[in-house]
């Protein structure tokens, strides 16, 4: 048996790359129908090789860019290969890809072997076509060189070819990417979803609020898959002839999963905020397995994050329990969560950065959760607002914005991660805690300026911490407001109303407050923490 692994490598540069809404549109296109959608690149290049979709090559995946194929004849493989490497280049210009070929006697180990021989090739730097000549115009967005048939484009002057493709697929009127995102019978087309951050347009722009530009870029990522994985291989390794047909069930499970989030998602959090002669208020990146990638606005981020997760969760029981009736496989988890980074920015800072920063951050979610379950790990989200310039080590920005040192201990303005559902510090009262010091009568300038005073006067940061606290407590309209600031405190960290500086207990050094990350919640637009209505609908 041989097997073929293919897989695109670095999807979220490329998406990003010109930083234009209109041509990350037009690459989500490109690279969805790649594999997926109707008259997709992989079905054209069977047809011309005059192959089916299962003869002679069989996929056990074929979705996100990434196909897993296998047959008895290695020329067969290799005349494929050929075909569909040459059309990736042609179709998505500037697209890296790796990929192995391996031979087994099962079908197990021939897919090890290709997993084998494509991790051996990631190393290796292919040539972007097409190649330029030594002396040539960059394109102005990317530095990449310009594309010599391509005329100037609006104010991107001369562009590059992976660009000018990129802005041949932005006419959506076909597009089939956004459909996973309508739920059914809402009649959701192209035209409502925005086109253009930048106000250039009168058709296709974001709905801002006022003047309020900022939006934030969703990434989630799935927990649980390897262990997922392992039982599928276990299941396989028992009757090798379903080998294939069992990895594309599970394909097609955590696929139908993640479209049913999304759908709902939409439905709930989208469309009831969605003015009059709007588009809706976000715009799809990426639907790819687990892997999803979404701009939404920033005063529906957390509400749609954690729609997302209780949908994902919920449709995951759903989808696994039938995927063990279905093939009869024991011990599969109950369910899947998810890992979110969410990255609060302004509509013209760079995105291909953001989206970076936004990987790390779903990085962090996932590693704090596993580390607390690592057989059931809950939905997790890490979130940054970036105030200044835009950095993607995430490190970095703990280590230089967020962090204070006094007395041999430091002082962190974030607690990093929050959970979803029953582990502490709760995304839920994080929310309340920002509605609480954004309430009329809550004197929240003092907090304010604390986060200010920690970076040069512990001491003086400790006094007006204190005379906040006593003013609070001897006004009788504030002092329920305080008790409820107290109270949420105490639960997302440890920090008794008794503390002189609103951080947890030295853990080896360190005391972290959930404050930072409530502030730069408040500071946002109309923040709106899901309602008893919302949660019912989401249940």
């Amino acid at each position: 048996m041989h097997a073929l692994v293919f897989e695109l490598n670095s999807i979220q540069s490329y998406l990003f790359s010109s930083g234009r809404l209109r041509d990350v549109a037009g690459a989500s296109e490109l690279l969805d129908q790649m594999t997926d959608g109707d008259g997709n690149l992989l079905g054209y290049v069977l047809n011309a090789l005059g192959m089916d979709d299962d003869k002679p090559i069989r996929f056990s995946r074929r979705a996100g860019g990434a196909i897993y194929a296998f047959c008895e004849n290695r020329d067969e493989l290799t005349r494929f290969l050929r075909l569909w490497t040459l059309a990736v280049q042609q179709w998505a210009p500037g697209i890296d890809f790796s990929l192995g070929v391996g031979e087994g006697g099962t079908h197990a180990e021939a897919f090890d072997a290709a997993r084998r021989a494509m991790n051996a090739d990631a190393n290796r730097k292919r040539p972007s076509l097409p190649l330029a000549s030594p002396l040539a115009t960059r394109s102005r967005r990317t530095g990449q060189a310009a594309d010599g048939e391509a005329s100037w484009k609006e104010k991107d002057g001369p562009i590059d070819t992976a660009t000018a493709r990129k802005k041949q697929m932005a006419n959506l009127a076909k597009a089939g990417f956004l459909k996973r995102y309508a739920p059914d019978n809402a009649n959701l087309g192209w035209r409502d979803w925005p086109t253009d951050l930048e106000g250039e347009s009168k058709t296709g722009a974001f709905p801002f609020v006022g003047d309020d530009r900022t939006v934030a870029l969703i990434h989630a990522d799935g927990n649980g898959l390897g262990e997922l994985l392992k039982r599928i291989r276990k299941a396989a390794e028992k009757d090798d002839d379903q080998f294939v047909e069992l990895f594309r069930a599970f394909s097609a499970a955590v696929a139908a999963t993640t479209q049913s989030a999304a759908r709902e998602a939409t439905e709930k959090v989208l469309l009831p905020a969605r003015g009059e002669g709007e588009c809706l208020a976000a715009r799809p990146i990426l639907l790819g397995g687990d892997d999803i990638t979404v701009i939404v606005r920033a005063d529906l981020a957390m509400t749609y994050c954690k729609v997302f997760a209780e949908a994902f969760e919920n449709a995951s029981r759903e989808e696994l329990a039938k995927l063990g009736n279905d093939h009869d496989i024991k011990g599969l988890p109950a369910r899947l969560t998810l890992g979110f980074g969410l990255v609060f920015l302004r509509a013209s800072q760079p995105f291909h950065m953001a989206i970076h920063l936004a990987e790390a951050l779903t990085g962090e979610a996932k590693k704090a959760a596993k580390a607390l379950n690592e057989d059931d790990p809950e939905s997790s989200i890490t979130f940054h607002r970036i105030t200044g310039s835009l950095v993607d080590d995430y490190d970095q920005i703990v280590k230089r914005a967020l962090s204070h040192h006094f007395d041999g201990e430091t002082f962190i303005d974030t607690l990093g991660v929050y959970y979803f559902k029953e582990q502490q510090p709760r995304l839920d009262d994080l929310l309340e805690l920002a509605k609480t010091l954004g309430a009329d009568d809550m004197a929240r300038g003092p907090t304010r300026q604390l986060m200010t005073l920690m970076g040069h006067d512990k001491a003086q940061a400790k006094r007006r911490y204190k005379r906040w606290q006593n003013l609070m407590a001897d006004n009788n309209d504030k002092k329920a407001r305080l008790k409820e600031y107290e109270g949420l405190m105490n639960k997302l960290a440890g920090i008794s109303e008794k503390a002189t500086l609103p951080y947890s207990d030295s853990d080896n050094g360190v005391r972290r407050t959930p404050l930072g990350d409530a502030l730069a919640l408040l500071s946002l637009t109309r923040i709106r923490p899901t309602t008893s209505t919302q949660k019912d609908k989401a249940a």
